[in-house]
């Protein structure tokens, strides 16, 4: 698919559903340290929660009107460096001083901003439990 194919079903899947992402799952071992780490990457604050006696801090969408995945601290299915889904999240501010955000939280950078013409910015950051999380801002 070209990059305006893609662009232009992208817009069409956005009038019809407003989060591509569902719901996503992030392992941690500290949910605490971990809940920090992404309340000052992403400057927003997440909601704590359980669910079948696992704690969770849940994030919210872009709208802030509804969670859309959640950090979650199970011991049955803890983080693994380097494994999973890679879910790219909005780099609120862009995607450098999100990175700077999270470098300062104590994540490492993976993948410095580059952009993908003509669908903006992306990066890869791994968070303290060595998850690889994607960020992306669709302004250049």
């Amino acid at each position: 698919m070209s990059n305006a194919a893609a662009t232009n079903a992208a817009a069409t899947n956005a009038a019809v559903t407003p989060e591509l992402v569902h719901w996503f799952e992030i392992p941690v071992s500290d949910l605490s340290k971990a809940t920090a780490f992404y309340e000052a990457m992403l400057d927003t604050k997440l909601i704590q929660h359980a669910e079948d006696g696992v704690a969770q801090a849940m994030v919210p969408n872009a709208l802030q009107t509804a969670p859309c995945g959640a950090l979650f601290a199970d011991p049955t299915r803890p983080p693994r460096r380097g494994h999973g889904t890679v879910v790219y999240l909005l780099a609120r501010g862009g995607v450098k001083r999100t990175l700077a955000r999270a470098v300062e939280a104590g994540g490492k950078v993976v993948k410095h901003a580059t952009p993908i013409p003509p669908n903006g910015t992306i990066a890869l950051v791994e968070d303290p439990d060595g998850n690889l999380i994607g960020l992306h801002d669709e302004h250049a």
